[in-house]
């Protein structure tokens, strides 16, 4: 899209909340953004930003401007210059992250849309490694992957294929597998700050490197840390770890039937976690209501027949994996006993009415289809036609993310808590799991509404605070805030945010790397 004189000079768009803006200091920003990446990427004016300020839930911060850079020096070059007119700059790729940030800033600020950095900048098919720039997609990745004839798979994800594997990386989003956890698999950044400095976190620092592509930690402090959910500084490329093709799979559903079953299934489930049967990352646990919005929206069932199902009910989805057959038949076989007695039924790969388990096994060579995104439009009197885009489609959709003890007692707790939120203030509630350790889960609790119904955002709000804030007196902290979340995150130790504080101001001197990413700061 090329701006017109008028855009270029425009005044940032008016809105009830954030400071004023300096007119003729925005314009000045603006026309030297153009001078640099070109008008056509610079994008101004109330209409041309209606896309970013669409989202899931109601929020106020503004876009006051778009810089779309095609190279990561003028990406570089854009965050200085924006921070030296004294505006706050937010980077972005695309925006996908519906239900927890969307493509808003969490304050008024400058986006900065790096999904023209969408190239894949070396694949190492042998050590199964890959270096990304910020726009490249999981549909791109998943296409190259199967272009050249892989052996290695970037770990699937529930959210839309054009989603950005960096961005959800840096953000601790996750996938399936021991490889699951994305950020656990990336290194080497490439970094901007706001003073116009450009670096390297791994061996690519170093004159000569023979190690960036097989090994992530140099000597020394490690950075990589600070560059997740913290908006300190912009990410331009990172090499990811990519997860082996297994030669043999299965995947199991099991019907665990009303929550008091959940703490002898859950106990099961750990033994078999931490012997090495099931991997951390290919069990999940969900509600009946998740399950149901996964599959299909409101309106594609029949009302007596949605009525009578119990959403408080639970059935969990289980991957195996192994690179000889006997070893998958004999880790299926015994999963499926030590579970069998703490559940109300189970089908595997090739039983009849199986649905779940011959989707869900598409997932393990890491194919991503987006079909979790349904979910979003539960509400809605209908899905859309072509690719689902949330925020465009006026779905009411937030995630709360907590963490939580890998127990059947604490996962009980968690779906009672849904349970009491949703009758509280009338929204559709979705509770899932993940197992990340044999300690650990990861909780997936989602609120779907229609933002078109008068009421709807506001009783949506209030069940997102009531949910936050019990899950905080529970100590299940969320490990993914959302915008709102942050609003709503209960106070950091003051020692803590104080060393924080004083990074942040190394890295970040005048604070205008997505200000108010951090809660506290």
């Amino acid at each position: 899209m090329v701006i017109s004189a008028a855009q270029l000079t425009a005044e940032p768009a008016p809105a009830p909340a954030g400071p004023a803006i300096d007119g003729a200091r925005f314009r000045a920003m603006l026309a030297a953004a153009a001078a640099t990446m070109g008008p056509a990427h610079v994008v101004a004016g109330e209409a041309a930003l209606a896309e970013h300020a669409a989202n899931t839930f109601p929020w106020a911060a503004r876009t006051l401007a778009v810089l779309r850079p095609g190279t990561a020096e003028e990406a570089r070059a854009a965050i200085a210059l924006v921070a030296d007119h004294g505006f706050a700059i937010h980077p972005i790729a695309r925006g996908r992250a519906w239900g927890l940030s969307g493509a808003s800033p969490p304050r008024d600020a400058v986006v900065l849309d790096l999904s023209r950095l969408d190239r894949i900048l070396h694949l190492d098919p042998d050590r199964g490694t890959v270096r990304v720039e910020p726009g490249v997609t999981f549909a791109a990745m998943q296409a190259e992957l199967e272009r050249r004839g892989a052996t290695w798979h970037l770990p699937a994800f529930g959210g839309p294929p054009d989603a950005i594997i960096l961005a959800n990386a840096l953000d601790r989003g996750e996938g399936d597998s021991q490889y699951g956890d994305r950020f656990a698999q990336i290194w080497d950044l490439d970094v901007a700050l706001t003073t116009g400095e450009r670096f390297r976190t791994g061996y690519g620092r170093y004159a000569r490197d023979g190690l960036e592509t097989a090994h992530a930690r140099p000597g020394g402090p490690l950075l990589e840390g600070l560059f997740s959910q913290s908006g300190f500084g912009c990410v331009l490329s990172a090499r990811l770890g990519l997860a082996p093709n297994a030669a043999f799979t299965a995947m199991i559903v099991f019907e665990i039937g009303a929550k008091a079953n959940l703490a002898p299934f859950v106990a099961a489930l750990r033994d078999l976690v931490r012997d090495g049967i099931v991997e951390a990352h290919d069990a999940f646990l969900w509600d009946n209501a998740k399950r149901l919005a996964s599959a299909g929206i409101r309106a594609d069932f029949d009302p007596a027949e949605l009525a009578a199902i119990d959403m408080s009910e639970w059935s969990a989805t289980i991957a195996i994996r192994a690179n000889h057959e006997l070893m998958r038949d004999a880790k299926r076989a015994i999963a499926m006993s030590a579970l069998a007695p703490h559940c109300q039924g189970m089908s595997t790969d090739g039983d009849a009415g199986a649905e779940e388990a011959a989707i869900g096994h598409r997932d393990l060579t890491g194919f991503s289809d987006g079909r979790n995104v349904t979910s979003c439009y539960w509400a809605k009197a209908r899905l859309p036609d072509g690719m689902p885009n949330a925020a465009r489609d006026r779905c009411g959709f937030l995630w709360v993310c907590p963490a939580l003890p890998l127990e059947g007692r604490a996962l009980e707790i968690l779906s009672i808590v849904s349970e009491r939120v949703a009758a509280a203030h009338g929204v559709f509630v979705m509770t899932g799991v993940e197992v990340v350790s044999p300690r650990a889960l990861h909780g997936y609790v989602s609120f779907a509404w229609d933002r078109d119904e008068p009421g709807a955002d506001a009783r949506a709000m209030d069940a997102h605070r009531m949910m936050t804030e019990a899950h905080a007196e529970l100590g299940f902290h969320a490990y993914r805030p959302t915008w709102p979340g942050l609003a709503d995150t209960a106070p950091a130790d003051p020692a803590f945010l104080a060393v924080l504080a004083r990074l942040r101001a190394a890295l970040d001197p005048a604070g205008l790397m997505s200000p108010g990413r951090v809660a506290g700061l």
